[in-house]
């Protein structure tokens, strides 16, 4: 599929919705729509969730075009598109088009992503509003964070990731921050403070339109600052935990259908592609004239690393754009990738 015609898949879509003028263009038009964007940690997927569950919302998980690359030919090109040549027109317009299908069937639609930039967040609102939404049913949703609350639990979830694919902490945050020693807790806390502080250009955008929701309390608070910016209400007869237990499953068997499918492995070529263009190449891999076996265990490491990434940053471009590049750091990235240890200069 050409870039052209990548553009060319909304506006057909658009066409061949209002030339039905049916019960689908009705229906999307009276749909409730929740736009919500947050940074990563702040549990977009799981609110997304919650509202299904609990208030009958059909979902929209943003990353799904991204995670489901393997399982759609089209997504994949969108995803070069947008990581390799900056190019995010299809990627946004899609997240509209799934939103907008969703409301085709369900009078209440929410859209998870980490949309970080209001040009960004604007073309989904605009995409949404030519695809026959109607204006004033669209409600946008900041979640908001205490940065350390945020930064502590991104420690805790990276250093899951990293243990369960057998390396330690360290390595894995040697891989992508310029530091000496062990990697702690609190090390990490601060490491994460400071360079949010350093670059606040790069933090995320306030949206004029948003209401901005805090779910700092990682507790029943999230429930029901949600549900107060909403309107929504619910049974106080049903505890936290019954309701977490009912979110979060979702949200996991959606993880280990896209882990299944090779996606992490598909981003990270797709980013090592974009690192050659940079002639930035910790990420590549040479295969040539290197045993098969080598070459899968290094890949899996790859994807690790990836995973963890990931599991900082987000998946956006610009997020994953503002990695550390310094030649200590991507030394020990390679060397990683190559050997399963961080070799030291």
């Amino acid at each position: 599929m050409t870039m052209e015609s990548l553009k060319q898949r909304w506006d057909e879509w658009v066409i061949s919705l209002k030339s039905k003028n049916g019960a689908s263009a009705g229906n999307i038009k009276s749909a409730q729509i929740v736009y919500v964007f947050g940074p990563p940690g702040t549990g977009k997927s799981f609110t997304g969730d919650y509202m299904t569950v609990m208030h009958d919302y059909h979902h929209v998980d943003g990353d799904i075009p991204l995670k489901h690359m393997c399982l759609v030919p089209e997504y994949k090109e969108m995803a070069e598109k947008m990581f390799i040549e900056g190019d995010w027109e299809p990627y946004f317009s899609e997240l509209a088009r799934l939103t907008l299908e969703g409301a085709k069937d369900n009078d209440k639609v929410v859209l998870s992503h980490a949309t970080g930039y209001n040009d960004l967040r604007d073309h989904v609102i605009k995409k949404l509003i030519e695809g026959g939404a109607s204006e004033d049913k669209i409600t946008i949703i900041q979640l908001t964070i205490d940065p350390k609350v945020k930064a502590r639990g991104l420690y805790h979830r990276t250093a899951r990731m990293a243990e369960q694919s057998g390396m330690t902490m360290t390595e894995c945050c040697k891989a992508f921050m310029e530091f000496e020693g062990e990697m702690t807790e609190e090390r990490y806390i601060d490491m994460t403070l400071e360079a949010e502080a350093a670059q606040p250009e790069d933090g995320f955008e306030v949206h004029s339109k948003a209401i901005m929701v805090d779910i700092s309390g990682r507790d029943v608070t999230h429930f029901d600052n949600v549900d107060k910016a909403l309107g929504l209400t619910r049974s106080t007869e049903v505890p936290y935990e019954s309701i977490c237990a009912k979110v979060k499953p979702i949200d996991e068997a959606r993880d280990k259908k896209v882990m299944e499918s090779g996606f992490m492995e598909a981003f990270a070529e797709i980013l090592a592609k974009a690192e050659a263009q940079a002639q930035k190449s910790s990420l590549a891999i040479e295969e040539e004239g290197e045993d098969e076996k080598k070459v899968e265990e290094m890949k899996k490491r790859r994807s690790t690393l990836m995973k963890c990434e990931v599991s900082m940053r987000g998946l956006s471009s610009r997020s994953l754009s503002l990695r550390d590049t310094s030649e200590g750091v991507e030394a020990r990235r390679k060397s990683l990738i190559t050997t399963g240890k961080i070799c030291e200069e």
